[in-house]
């Protein structure tokens, strides 16, 4: 080896980084957002999870999948979601 490469892998971090759980799993986030007696507009849901359109659609396609009574609403070309509740059926 060289002088560079000892040095550098001497500069690296012999421990490993702190291993965060999370208390939920974006799922769950995703259902607690939409779970809000508004909803939730799809843009602010993406934002706070850090996932692409087709992800979401994907995740909010499985919820409903998994028996979650999910609405759907477009107003101004704001697309929002929300968990039906059995009252608002």
């Amino acid at each position: 080896m060289t002088e560079e490469t000892i040095q550098s892998a001497a500069g690296r971090s012999s421990t490993p980084k702190a291993f965060r759980a999370s208390a939920k799993s974006k799922p769950d986030t995703l259902r607690m957002l939409n779970s809000r007696s508004n909803g939730t507009k799809f843009a602010q849901s993406q934002k706070q999870l850090g996932w692409q359109p087709h992800s979401m659609r994907v995740a909010i396609s499985r919820l409903r999948f998994s028996g979650l009574p999910i609405e759907f609403d477009q107003t101004d070309k704001i697309a929002a979601y929300r968990v039906v509740s059995g009252e608002d059926q």
